[in-house]
Parts: structure tokens; sequence; C-alpha cells
């Protein structure tokens, strides 16, 4: 019965409204967002560390194991995403193998261009975590400086764990440019929760202990509780979920999504699963 919010409003009342954060909020970052290039969004302690032990989850459901040596690209403060390594080392607390990390981002390229990549390619990464649009220029500036292929450099690299725009739209490029099995990873910043693939490839698997999601149909009003609608519908996601930071109630994404199934993968996982469709169908809030 509650009414839905959209990141248009939601973003906006931060920038012209006095705000008055609760005292659990220890940390802000910045996200994308659709009107400004910044959008700030609050965590408390628990909100930040709770991403722990969902990228223990994540790491289980791709199938990584003690050894892996994870390639983490990421964009530079303030966004959230150079912080994701540091969590994810700290999340062998929830039973993840020991796996050794490499970050840096693609302004470090500009500064050290192929020093960095011949050391990368020394510790021969398996893992690649990183934004569509950072592996696409990765590629590029590897090409651009050696005139091969990103496979070429990252021999080693088996798994690529691709966060940001809907994998769909950029599979055959980055296969292209990559040799590895690619794993789409949903996990906006307002709602930092891992959603990712599983070894099954047969969507994404939305974490129901980390929210309530529910879908918009296309043509249609009101939201359908994920596990109340059928296979094969489409509509936009929205999702509740329990942050202490910045609680969300009835958040429309924007996110374009058809619900693949709700019965049990072939993982073994119960969570219901989704495909992100390609970014021209996605509704913007």
């Amino acid at each position: 019965m509650f009414p839905f919010i959209t990141g248009k409003e939601l973003f906006g009342a931060t920038r012209t409204k006095r705000s008055i954060a609760c005292c659990s909020v220890n940390t802000w970052f910045a996200g994308s967002g659709h009107t400004s290039p910044y959008e700030w969004v609050p965590f408390s302690a628990r909100d930040f560390l709770g991403m722990a032990p969902m990228l223990a989850r994540m790491s289980r459901a791709v199938g990584l194991h003690t050894g892996d040596i994870v390639l983490s690209v990421t964009d530079p403060p303030p966004r959230i995403s150079y912080a994701i390594p540091y969590l994810w080392a700290y999340s062998k607390a929830y039973g993840v193998p020991r796996l050794e990390f490499i970050t840096g981002s693609l302004a470090w390229y500009d500064t050290l261009g192929m020093t960095w990549i011949n050391f990368v390619q020394r510790r021969r990464p398996t893992v690649l975590f990183t934004s569509i649009k950072n592996a696409l220029a990765l590629a590029d500036k590897i090409y651009e400086d050696s005139k091969v292929l990103a496979r070429e450099v990252l021999t080693e690299t088996r798994v690529g764990i691709f966060y940001g725009e809907p994998l769909i739209d950029y599979q055959g490029e980055l296969m292209e440019r990559y040799a590895l099995t690619s794993y789409e990873a949903y996990s906006p910043t307002e709602h930092m929760s891992f959603c990712t693939e599983c070894g099954a490839h047969l969507g994404i698997h939305l974490w129901m202990d980390r929210g309530i999601p529910e879908i918009i149909p296309v043509d249609c009003e009101d939201a359908v509780p994920i596990w109340e609608a059928s296979p094969g519908s489409i509509g936009e996601l929205v999702i509740t979920n329990f942050a202490e930071g910045l609680p969300l109630i009835r958040y429309r994404t924007g996110e374009s999504i058809r619900l693949e199934a709700t019965d049990r993968c072939a993982c073994g996982r119960t969570h219901p699963r989704i495909s992100r469709l390609p970014s021209d169908n996605n509704m913007q809030a």
C-alpha cells in the first residue's frame, strides 16, 4: 500500500531539501545518477560491513577457489567500487577461499601505462572484476599500447564478473577481447547486494534475504511481488531493502527485467532469477 519512490525523487530531495542523517550513518559514497554525475548515498557501519557476506556469497556462486587472483579495475573515489576489494578481502571471515587482489583504476593506467599491465601480467590473475565500461576501456588501452587483445595479456583469466550495464548488450564484444566465462552482477550503489549469476547461467539470483523485490509489469501501474509473478513477466524492478543508512521503500530502480524463474535453480539455490534487458528497453527513474 506504500507509494513508489523514484531515483529522481529520492536524489532530488537530497539536493534541494535539508537532510538530517540518522546517527547510524558514518560513510557516504557516490553513485551514478540519472540527473547528475554523482548521487550521494549514506551507509551505516552495518550497511558497509554487510557487503562482505554478500561478496562471499557471490564468490561461491561463480565458483572461486583458494589461490584465485582477482584483478579489480575500479572507478576512483568517491565511487564505492574502489572500496569493494578491501571488503572482499574481509569476507574471508564468511567462508570465502583465500583470494589475492590486484586493485587499480584506469586513472592509474593513464599514469603508469604498460608498467601496471606488465605487473598484472606477471601475477597472472584468474578473475577479472570490473564494470563493463572499464573492461572495454582496459581492452582498448592494451590494444593501443601493445597491439594485442586483452586475452593475450590476461592469459590465465578464466572468470569475468561484470557489473554496470546489462551484460547482454556487450557479451559478444567482451568475448572477442577476453577469453573467460562471464558472470553478470547487479548491485547499484543504493542497494549493494551483489546479486549474481551462478554457474548454471540461468539468470541473476535476486537474494531474497536482502530485500523485497517486486515487478511492475509492462502496461500496468501496480507492482507484483516477484514470487507471485509468472515466469517470463517483463517489467520494472522495484526494491524494498533493510538498510540502516538509506532504507528504500518500494524504490523504482528504472531497471527493465524479465523474470526467468522462481523455482529451484540447477545450482540448488531457491532465490528467484531475473535477466536484465538491453539498455534501450530500460526505464529511467
